[in-house]
């Protein structure tokens, strides 16, 4: 299994250097007549797909089973079992990362996985890690709505108001979507309002001011 390392230095790395992938992203060369004579190419390329497949499967499974615990500890009323399900759900989101980042390097052109690996890193406050995730799978699919929101969010953990209010007006027809950023902006609002030593107060009274204008419909956040 690949340590878990830097996304950041991995999304630079699978863009700027596309070729040491191309068996992996093309096949055999069309331009050899008759292809592998013994076929190696054509099998090696089918079984790094379905070993890829099969990694980013596994992360998926690990996420959902992540978020399974998030929701457990939202309903828990007990401190113990909401403390105990929020560790867990910490610890699977981290157990999802390798076999992500296994996947983006044999298929780097698999927004999806780009998209789970930003969210994981989100849930872990690994902020810049998600945002590079995110971005890399908006290069690839730019109207992605959950990379959109989820870079916002990311974007928010960074105290980069300005591109999570952008990733806010790119969400006009994807409200699901959008109620999540909205949720998100609301509760950093709160928790910057309690104690904003990192930004001066006037950017987050601005900022507050811009989502009131907005938040219409937008469920209250305890």
């Amino acid at each position: 299994m690949r340590n878990d390392f830097g996304l950041l230095f991995l999304a630079c790395a699978l863009t700027a250097v596309p070729a040491g992938l191309a068996i992996a992203a093309s096949g055999p060369s069309s331009g050899t007549t008759g292809g592998d004579p013994d076929g190696t190419v054509t099998s090696e390329f089918h079984n790094a797909t379905a070993a890829a497949k099969a990694s980013y499967n596994t992360g998926l499974r690990l996420i959902r089973k992540a978020r399974a615990y998030d929701a457990e500890a939202s309903k828990a009323s007990a401190a113990e079992t909401r403390a105990n399900a929020h560790d867990k759900a910490q610890s699977t989101y981290k157990e999802s990362i390798p076999p992500l980042i296994d996947t983006v390097i044999a298929l780097p052109k698999l927004y999806q996985a780009w998209g789970n690996l930003g969210f994981a890193n989100l849930q872990l406050g690994r902020y810049e890690d998600s945002l590079a995730a995110y971005s890399k799978a908006l290069e690839i699919n730019p109207d992605f709505p959950d990379a959109i929101a989820g870079r916002g969010q990311a974007s928010l953990g960074l105290n980069l108001i300005d591109d999570a209010k952008s990733a806010y007006g790119r969400l006009g027809n994807s409200p699901k979507s959008a109620e999540e950023l909205m949720t998100a902006m609301l509760r950093w609002v709160a928790a910057h309002h309690e104690g904003a030593q990192d930004l001066p107060r006037g950017e987050v009274d601005a900022f507050t001011k811009w989502l009131d204008e907005r938040a219409v419909n937008t469920p209250q956040v305890n």
